[in-house]
């Protein structure tokens, strides 16, 4: 809170001019703390909805962003998102395969609106659409062959290992829109802020939509 020190003064215009200069320091305060680019860093987990939880399992995401503060109160970013998710064991039964892996990726231009509580703690809603890609690796367990080099020898040796070879892939694309919530908390006097954000994410991806609900954790400036 700016702390008020006004003086009286026996020259009439001065006494204006003291007054004015004194309503405008918490004023200042606000237009310091207000940026006009805006960056977010962020990772989490994401669980599936709707019938995507019946193909699609629990995964993690990683979330990157940056965009433009049109005031204190409003601004835009656009986002790269990556769900990393895994596959039930009845996709796995319905094609015979052995073990799969999907993952989304997600290009999104979303509007943002913060709700200040207190100098630390704010609030804010997020929402926004943008282009989605939607990949499911079909996979078996193989062997593959790396070199090992061997210091003590100054030799290089070809070693066998385990890996997982690709057998498959399903591809979908397509439109979407997300909307969510989130809380900040500002760190010290840099001007960053951690941030937890719950989001939906509804994908037109073929006949089926794609519905997940990612939890981020991370740090915006």
């Amino acid at each position: 809170m700016s702390e008020k020190i006004c003086v009286r003064t026996s020259v009439p215009w001065m006494g204006t001019v003291i007054a004015l200069m004194c309503l405008s320091l918490p004023l200042r305060g606000q237009i310091a703390e207000f940026h006009k680019w805006n960056l977010d860093l962020g990772a989490g987990v994401t669980p599936t909805l709707g019938s995507t939880s019946n193909r699609l399992t629990t995964g993690w995401n990683f979330v990157g962003g940056a965009g433009y503060n049109f005031a204190p109160p409003f601004g835009v970013t656009f986002q790269v998102v990556y769900d990393g998710l895994g596959v039930s064991n009845s996709v796995l039964k319905e094609f015979k395969v052995p073990g799969a892996n999907a993952h989304v990726w997600g290009f999104t231009l979303d509007p943002m609106v913060r709700f200040r509580s207190s100098s630390r703690l704010g609030f804010y809603v997020i929402g926004g659409g943008g282009y989605y890609r939607r990949v499911v690796n079909f996979t078996q367990p193989t062997v593959a062959i790396e070199e090992l080099f061997d210091p003590f020898f100054g030799i290089i040796t070809p070693i066998l290992v385990q890996a997982q070879e690709t057998i498959g892939t399903i591809t979908r694309v397509g439109w979407g829109g997300n909307i969510g919530a989130g809380a900040t908390f500002r760190l010290g006097e840099s001007g960053a802020k951690f941030f937890t954000e719950v989001r939906y994410h509804h994908i037109a991806t073929g006949p089926r939509p794609t519905d997940l609900l990612p939890v981020t954790f991370g740090i915006r400036w």
